[in-house]
């Protein structure tokens, strides 16, 4: 399994962990990455406020690099997904686009979640336990941006379960959580904090009454929201949640008995040592 992989903003920035787990997860896995060459800023934050066609040709400038490199493109950041689908599913209904921007093909988009769950597998991954996660109660939150308004692969929109069944993969037990394809309130914490931190403090307060072991994300964004803003939503609500929250990659890292260090778990702001002392 090769892929072109698009880092985005976040993984180089503040989701370094993120990609320290997954870099650490993918020779185990089978999966070869190549970086794309001078990648930028998708224009997921603030593109479309400038212009139409700055938020267009940031992602366009992608795919034309996949398109020469003849490889598809894998993205662990559901923000930079969703805005290069866009751009592939114009391309796909534009012609106009494709001559323009001299495609010879139109290249696949893949979410690492998609990659981790379909195209290495379950199966795969459970063979490559040392350390499995019995006891573990993990509550899988997909956030919004994920599965809508492009499904995840053949996953349902409201109802994915790509992740449950990784995590059943590595021997713990998946949460069920109606609330795993709600908005965390991440896009709106710099122009609307408090409606933000009702949002996220939805998700927590929801969460830690089901009382998982931790919460396991796929999304830069939502990681920030759920464990850098827990302290901010403890001291909105007046409730103590105290939940530690892994990237998936972290979670299958801890499984198949990789190096703690090389998972990023010390960058987190909520501590998983608890958690961690249990497996061990």
């Amino acid at each position: 399994m090769r892929y072109l992989y698009y880092p985005g903003c976040s993984l180089k920035g503040t989701a370094v962990d993120y990609e320290e787990s997954f870099l650490a997860l993918a020779s185990p896995l089978g999966i070869e990455i190549k970086e794309v060459e001078d990648w930028q800023c998708c224009g997921a934050s603030v593109a479309k406020s400038v212009s139409k066609e700055l938020s267009e040709s940031l992602p366009a400038r992608t795919l034309v690099k996949a398109d020469k490199e003849e490889m598809d493109l894998l993205m662990p950041c559901s923000s930079c997904y969703q805005v290069h689908l866009q751009i592939v599913q114009k391309a796909r209904e534009d012609t106009a686009l494709v001559q323009r921007l001299s495609l010879g093909r139109i290249p696949k988009v893949k979410h690492l979640l998609e990659v981790l769950a379909v195209d290495v597998g379950a199966e795969a991954i459970t063979r490559q336990v040392m350390s499995p996660l019995k006891g573990i109660r993990a509550l899988p939150y997909y956030g919004c941006l994920i599965t809508r308004p492009f499904p995840l692969g053949e996953e349902s929109q409201e109802n994915p379960k790509a992740m449950e069944g990784l995590i059943e993969a590595t021997g713990a037990q998946p949460v069920s959580f109606p609330y795993k394809v709600d908005c965390c309130g991440g896009t709106l914490i710099l122009s609307r904090e408090k409606v933000a931190l009702k949002l996220c403090g939805t998700i927590l307060n929801e969460a830690k009454r089901l009382s998982p072991d931790c919460i396991v994300v796929a999304c830069p964004l939502c990681h920030f929201m759920l464990d850098a803003k827990q302290r901010a939503v403890e001291r909105e609500s007046g409730e103590k949640i105290n939940l530690p929250v892994l990237y998936i990659t972290q979670l299958l890292g801890v499984a198949l008995g990789l190096d703690y260090g090389k998972l990023g778990l010390q960058r987190a702001l909520t501590s998983s040592k608890p958690l961690l002392q249990r497996i061990k």
